[in-house]
């Protein structure tokens, strides 16, 4: 079987559907067209070109028969209508840039669909490390005019209007580009080829006649031309029509025996007349199993080709090859070598989608699932899922599904929830672990009431189901059950801080005991928790509420540990450290911590981890232990190569700028925490520092009117949680007082206090430092009434203690400290690229550095495109002169800290 799969990968290998074809074979196909070639070279100067025409011009063909010429490094994204979900397009803007970087593909994966421009940001960074100033790049995007999706369209404008001077991009599209260029435009960047530059030359039509051996006479040349209108698809259609009549020869004059149809309206039937008539059924029923999927890269052509050409080398193959190879078929199949898969032109994959009718649903089907399953193992998740709906295989669409984490962005979870709501009814009855992924979407996008109410409705039929289920069916429904119990469970959890209802650990103890008879053992990232910036959310600022919340989240975190993989390990200890260090009960926050970080580490709980280390730098920062918050910063920093802590990226940002800020750094905040509040990129559950931060910020600047802002809308997330509350109104009072609203200022001050009163809170006002201790002065200095005056002395001592260690940290870890010590803001380096950055220090070759560490040459080709991203670095010298002047490198000695092979060799 995989004999003759491979001859027919063979043959659409060969010259006629690859683009770097012998002119033999390209003369066969394509003609060339240096007035479109010089045309193209003209416009490519520009930042941006657009080539907007109809189908069937020659766009793709022209532009990418172009791009052979060029010395130019090519990305090429096909756009289809799947790329207005965002993760779809993300994978498919990623698989684009593979072809140019690897590495740079990986980073670009890690980051994520740019949802916002702290992602965009974040974004912008990874080619302005990566792209390289002596090299030319063009990225392109084909049909472009299928994309309607809001987000996506705000990416593709933020990004085309970002000027870097080597890259430019190609839109090619059938309708006119609905972004905002004005940017580009006032610049003179941006440029346009058009339908009437695309059509067809009387030239052009004489040539490719002749090139297809068509000896026709002048008069006939201007007759098509002028009834095709210059239409490229047109003009082929009718040397096709010339070829396939019987008492046509070359020579022959063609005026007697050709009469040109009305293209446009006719040309389904042209393709079918002229394209199709004379295939056997075999080879049309291939054509159309091609249709059912947008995209064939070579091993999914193998496993049509199996599926469509049983037995070994079929004759079909050779009929294919006449087909395709003497009579021109092969124009309309093309490989794109940019993406290293077939591309069928899109009016023939027209007409062949609307034959597939003449496929059984059982062949659909089985084309279906195997796009799926190379889908699925490509990490195509989205096309994936699709595909499996198509198929009917929701078996597999829940197998997709567990590879979800447990909260979701909410797009994800409305395009999941809504493929889930397609199902039968009758496939929930047989698979009932299907309610499991329904209600967790329902929470993800906080319809908690909606997904309540079906849990119970649900709960009980399952639990009849199992008293009658034979012993074969019950681990099946012991799996749904634990799962429902378990989400019912999260919501009372989740909005236990609100009603102040902690009658819920029952049914996460249900859940667990349903799990162990289940068998079912859950897996990362499902088993990964996913937290809320404060883990202590009473909304109530009575001190036995509090209690209540960490005794009920004490009580849970075994039976989820249990029957989740770990998920929530170190939950309990890191609620007591939280309260413990806003109570400045700083040694017994240090210890609460430190257990839940070992705990979390232990499980796999990355941001219960990164949490715990964030309290501890707190608390090393409150005490002026300047080295140990450097190597928890460091601890944070490694926590970025844990390929399952999904908001890795994000939270480090948000954790480093928080530090950034309160020691006055302004430069080394990440530049997506400066921008104006937008909407969260983490699912609002579990958002809340990062726009506290962009409140800071704006205060530093002195921009009170925005930090107040920022504050306002910070209400409707982690504000309504008392420990948010405090720390929004210490921080509003501080920026009232720098706006001289003194009144203001006192109002929000006193406020906070009644908060923060009953539970002892200082450290919100603590860590306001030299800010907190003007208000508190003046507050003594007003006799404010409403505040008592020993809270303001005790508030005011504290934080003038706070603002010393900060001016001591600020020397610490500024500009001087950077000969002995790592940019604060430079990612710390992991153990292998420590390794491979000390080989490259003492002049190894890159080989030498693969030999000594017992790696590949490529991985250490991808492990210092990494170091120099991390360090900023360009070549080899930059990133020993950075690392040696930063302290990541001591002169003279090994680097690594290693024992193994390394360190060996450098000894």
């Amino acid at each position: 079987m995989a004999g003759k799969a491979d001859n027919l990968v063979s043959l659409m290998n060969n010259s006629f559907f690859h683009s770097n074809i012998s002119s033999k074979h390209l003369n066969q196909v394509y003609l060339e067209r240096p007035r479109i070639d010089k045309l193209l070279e003209q416009t490519l100067q520009s930042q941006l070109l657009t080539v907007i025409a109809g189908a069937g011009y020659g766009k793709t063909q022209a532009v990418y028969s172009f791009l052979q010429k060029i010395p130019a490094l090519t990305a090429w994204m096909q756009i289809s209508n799947r790329d207005n979900i965002e993760e779809r397009f993300w994978e498919n803007f990623v698989t684009a840039v593979r072809t140019i970087s690897g590495e740079t593909a990986r980073r670009l994966a890690e980051n994520g669909f740019p949802s916002s421009d702290r992602l965009f940001d974040r974004y912008l960074a990874i080619p302005r490390q990566d792209l390289d100033p002596e090299k030319r790049y063009v990225f392109v995007y084909d049909d472009f005019h299928l994309l309607k999706n809001e987000a996506v369209l705000r990416f593709m404008e933020h990004s085309l209007n970002t000027v870097f001077p080597n890259l430019s991009s190609i839109l090619i599209s059938r309708q006119e580009i609905g972004i905002n260029t004005a940017h580009l435009k006032t610049r003179g960047q941006v440029t346009k080829i058009t339908e009437e530059d695309l059509r067809f030359t009387e030239e052009e039509t004489a040539d490719y006649f002749r090139i297809q051996d068509l000896q026709v006479s002048p008069q006939f040349i201007s007759m098509v031309n002028r009834e095709t209108e210059g239409w490229a698809f047109a003009v082929h259609l009718a040397t096709l029509s010339l070829k396939n009549i019987p008492s046509f020869s070359p020579g022959t004059t063609a005026e007697t025996l050709y009469v040109l149809p009305a293209m446009r309206p006719n040309i389904f039937k042209l393709i079918e007349s002229e394209i199709l008539a004379n295939i056997s059924p075999e080879l049309r029923k291939f054509f159309i199993t091609l249709s059912l999927t947008e995209e064939l890269p070579q091993d999914l052509l193998v496993m049509l080709a199996s599926r469509v050409f049983p037995g070994e080398s079929p004759p079909l193959l050779s009929e294919v090859e006449d087909k395709l190879v003497k009579e021109g078929i092969g124009s309309f199949i093309r490989y794109d070598q940019y993406r290293k898969a077939y591309r069928i032109h899109h009016l023939l994959l027209d007409y062949l989608s609307r034959q597939q009718g003449e496929l059984s649903a059982e062949e659909k089907n089985a084309v279906y699932r195997l796009a799926a399953d190379w889908c699925s193992e490509n990490n195509r998740k989205i096309d994936a899922i699709t595909h499996y709906e198509k198929a009917g295989d929701f078996d597999a669409i829940t197998r997709e599904v567990y590879s979800f984490p447990l909260l979701l962005p909410h797009h994800l979870a409305r395009f999941t929830r809504e493929l889930l709501d397609r199902m039968p009814e009758d496939i929930y009855q047989k698979n009932p672990v299907l309610y499991i992924f329904s209600t967790r979407m329902m929470i993800s996008l906080m319809r908690f009431d909606q997904a309540e109410l079906e849990l119970k409705r649900i709960i009980p039929q399952l639990e009849t189901a199992l008293d009658h289920a034979a012993e074969a069916e019950k681990p099946l429904l012991h799996h749904a059950l634990f799962g429902c119990y378990m989400n019912l469970g999260f919501i009372g959890f989740i909005l236990s801080g609100r009603t102040g209802n902690y009658d819920y650990v029952w049914l996460f103890e249900q859940g667990a005991a349903h799990g162990r008879l289940s068998g079912y053992v859950s897996k990362p990232p499902l088993s990964v928790a996913v937290i809320g910036f404060y883990l202590c959310r009473p909304v109530s600022p009575e001190r036995e509420e509090v209690e209540k919340y960490i005794a009920a989240l004490e009580a849970l975190e075994p039976y989820v540990v249990e029957a989740m993989g770990g998920c929530y390990s170190g939950a309990g200890c890191l609620v007591r450290a939280e309260v413990a260090f806003f109570r400045s009960h700083i040694a017994e926050a240090e210890r609460y911590a430190r257990e839940a970080v070992r705990k979390a580490r232990e499980a796999g709980q990355y941001e219960i981890e990164n949490r715990g280390l964030f309290y501890l730098a707190r608390v090393f920062l409150w005490r002026g232990d300047f080295e140990e918050l450097r190597r928890i910063q460091l601890e944070l920093g490694e926590l970025r190569e844990k390929p399952y802590y999904l908001n890795r990226f994000l939270q480090y940002d948000i954790v480093e700028g928080w530090f950034a800020l309160q020691l006055g750094f302004m430069d080394r905040l990440a530049a997506w925490l400066k921008n104006d509040f937008e909407e969260s990129d983490l699912n609002s559950m579990a958002n809340g520092l990062e726009i506290l931060i962009k409140a800071k910020y704006h205060f530093a600047e002195k921009k009170y009117p925005a930090a107040l802002a920022v504050l306002e809308s910070r209400k409707d997330t982690e504000g309504t949680v008392v420990l948010g509350r405090i720390e929004n109104l210490a921080l509003m009072a501080v920026c009232r007082y720098g706006a001289r609203d003194q009144a203001g200022a006192y109002a929000a001050l006193a406020e906070a206090y009644v908060l923060a009163r009953p539970n002892g809170y200082l450290m919100s006002f603590t860590e306001l430092g030299r800010h907190m201790r003007t208000l508190a002065d003046s507050a003594l200095r007003d006799h404010v009434s409403s505040i008592p005056r020993d809270w303001l002395l005790e508030i005011r001592r504290n934080a003038s203690a706070y603002a010393k260690r900060i001016f001591a940290a600020r020397k610490f870890f500024g500009p001087v400290a950077h000969n002995r010590f790592e940019s604060y803001n430079i990612p710390p380096l992991s153990h292998r690229e420590r390794e491979v950055l000390d080989g490259l220090s003492r002049g190894l070759t890159r080989g030498e550095i693969a030999g000594s560490l017992f790696i590949s040459v490529n991985t250490v080709k991808s492990v210092i495109g990494s170091i120099y991203g991390k360090l900023g670095a360009v070549n080899r010298a930059d990133a020993v002169r950075i690392a040696t002047t930063r302290g990541i490198l001591r002169p003279g000695a090994p680097n690594t800290g290693s024992s193994g092979p390394a360190a060996g060799k450098a000894g």
